[in-house]
């Protein structure tokens, strides 16, 4: 009866955690009306129900991301008919980097004997999320100079699959602050944190090697660009590359997952 009242009383401080947090972030528009409906459902699971130290991560890399995608905003601009989705997040964005973390936060609850455990691999989840998601907001803004993760050939800035130097040394940064600001409360040793900050940065090189080979590319048949979206210049676009059905978001949620697997297998 004690720990159902703790809880209760948890989920409820998770909820209006969360609800503060999608109120700005709406009014930033870091998410959209979707995105908001969702960001405050996986908020009110994780700092409800893992409390402040599952809380962590998801801040870690919810406040980077918002905070990256407004940087060389005009830039990026130039970029919106190649990517699919803008820095608003909606729902599908959402669940495919913290979608995961739901699920191993729930199977925390229920197995409890293997907390810590699921608790490092959720942090291992949000570390490649964030690996991801720096890659692409500052490897961009930075105008490396991206070649093809499978070829190594030059393209063009926003094209899938195309990794720099400087995406990838953002990308490496992106999970080790995941890493670092969680082993302050549970005194890791340096090397491990560089460990599980690889498996983080692995992710984001799985995310562009499916990218490169397998993601939905596209080709406008009115204009002609290149893009990432079904639909451009009001007419649906030529596939040119990889399947219709795998975009980018799926593409995020299957990443992060190998790298979660990727923990598993070496555990």
């Amino acid at each position: 009866m004690v720990n159902g009242f703790i809880l209760n009383w948890q989920l409820f401080y998770g909820f209006v955690l969360s609800l503060l947090i999608v109120f700005i972030s709406y009014r930033f528009k870091s998410l959209n009306f979707s995105g908001s409906i969702a960001t405050l459902i996986l908020g009110t699971l994780v700092f409800g129900v893992g409390g402040w130290l599952w809380a962590i991560p998801i801040l870690t890399f919810f406040i980077t991301s918002s905070a990256l995608s407004k940087i060389g905003k005009s830039y990026k601009q130039k970029l919106q008919d190649t990517f699919e989705k803008s820095g608003t997040r909606d729902h599908w964005q959402v669940i495919a980097n913290g979608g995961i973390g739901g699920i191993l936060v729930l199977l925390a609850v229920f197995d409890p004997d293997k907390s810590e455990f699921y608790f490092w691999v959720y942090t291992i989840s949000f570390a490649a999320a964030t690996a991801d998601t720096w890659a692409t907001e500052l490897g961009v803004v930075l105008k490396g100079k991206p070649v093809l993760i499978t070829t190594l050939k030059p393209v063009k800035p926003g094209v899938s699959g195309g990794v720099s130097v400087y995406g990838s040394v953002a990308s490496f940064l992106g999970s080790f602050l995941i890493m670092w600001l969680t082993s302050i409360f549970f005194h890791l040793s340096t090397e491990k944190i560089l460990v599980f900050t690889i498996f983080g940065f692995l992710g984001s090189l799985v995310d562009s090697f499916l990218g490169a080979t397998i993601q939905g590319q596209y080709c406008c048949t009115v204009c002609g660009k290149y893009t990432e979206k079904k639909m451009h210049c009001d007419k649906e676009t030529k596939l040119i590359k990889g399947h219709r059905w795998l975009n980018n978001d799926l593409v995020n949620l299957i990443a992060i997952l190998a790298s979660v697997l990727i923990y598993f297998l070496f555990s």
